[in-house]
């Protein structure tokens, strides 16, 4: 008798940071509800100094909520993966954004070249698309005093540190991410090269806010710098932190 072993189905987290997002988090979320499997994938959000309905409107559609009380980004999605971890295990976690910026073909291109490669690590490089100049230089001014410093801190050039990426469950656990503020994205890249990982990119489309206020793009030239000094401070810190063995790079 030939016994059929049945193949698991596996099972990614997608990770929404949000911070006073009612105005759009809904319709957001009925889109990745709509658009991905809800075989393959399960969200949480993670709210992060929310002041407004955000997590009654999340609650309300099914989907897994965790809360700090702590303003900052990495709070938020450290807030949602602490929620996901109570409900089940995944396989990785996929960071977007929480005002429909991220879109779902790219979610699952993130998946894809994760499962053909095995990379702990998938970035999704955003493609702009120009809509004032102000808006553009106030987003790029922040990578662009990053990746001035890239090979100094990894061996490689960073021209976006946009929010959606993949990490494998296990290699996220391994990094004890601690800046949690504008530099949780940088942190993670710099460890994973710290550590000799393969990190792997993809191209992707990263579309206007929904609704809501915007609050990276479009902000003074003071405050563009003041982020950009904090990530490229973050990186520093990674880099040089103790507890992880160093990779030739």
């Amino acid at each position: 008798m030939v016994y059929k072993v049945k193949k698991q189905v596996k099972r990614y987290g997608i990770i929404i940071p949000v911070f006073n997002e009612a105005a759009c988090l809904g319709q957001v979320i009925d889109e990745l509800q709509q658009e991905l499997s809800g075989q393959h994938f399960i969200l949480a959000v993670g709210l992060n100094g929310t002041s407004d309905e955000s997590g009654a409107i999340a609650a309300s559609h099914g989907v897994v909520v965790g809360e700090a009380v702590e303003r900052g980004y990495g709070y938020g999605c450290q807030a949602a993966i602490d929620a996901l971890a109570e409900v089940e295990e995944v396989e990785a976690y996929i960071f977007c954004a929480g005002d429909g910026a991220s879109r779902s073909q790219d979610i699952e291109a993130l998946v894809q070249r994760f499962e053909a490669t095995a990379a702990p690590v998938v970035i999704g490089l955003r493609r702009f698309v120009l809509r004032t100049w102000w808006q553009q230089f106030g987003r790029a001014l922040p990578n662009l005093i990053l990746g001035a410093a890239g090979f100094f801190l990894t061996g490689r050039f960073y021209h976006d540190l946009g929010p959606l990426r993949l990490i494998e469950q296990n290699f996220f656990q391994s990094l004890d991410l601690q800046e949690m503020t504008w530099g949780w994205t940088i942190e993670s890249e710099v460890k994973a090269s710290r550590l000799g990982r393969r990190v792997e990119t993809i191209t992707v489309l990263e579309r206007p806010r929904v609704k809501g206020e915007q609050k990276v793009s479009g902000v003074s030239l003071r405050q563009s710098l003041r982020i950009g000094v904090h990530i490229l401070a973050a990186g520093i810190r990674a880099r040089f932190a103790h507890g992880l063995p160093d990779a030739k790079i």
